[in-house]
């Protein structure tokens, strides 16, 4: 997780991303809301699975990106592999 705003670049590990298989994820958001919101979840209080509202296939990232304006989505997931389900 890349979290709030570092350098405009940084080098990555790419061949230990790819072998370990892990997801490199960036966001920016409020400080310190991470430790309350891991508490919630690891403590069985937020169900993470259930706000995903949406599945699509790496052919449909239109239509992923266009339904996050819909009423009732709160987050569409898309897969590159989706036999990875």
């Amino acid at each position: 997780m890349l979290v709030g705003m570092g350098a405009g670049e940084i080098a990555l590990p790419i061949s230990v991303i790819q072998n370990r298989e892990l997801i490199v994820t960036g966001i920016f958001r409020y400080a310190n809301t991470w430790p309350t919101a891991i508490d919630l979840v690891s403590r069985g209080l937020v169900d993470l699975d259930s706000l995903v509202t949406g599945h699509f296939d790496l052919d449909q990232v239109e239509a992923a990106l266009r339904s996050t304006t819909q009423p009732g989505v709160l987050k569409s997931i898309v897969t590159p592999n989706p036999t990875a389900r």
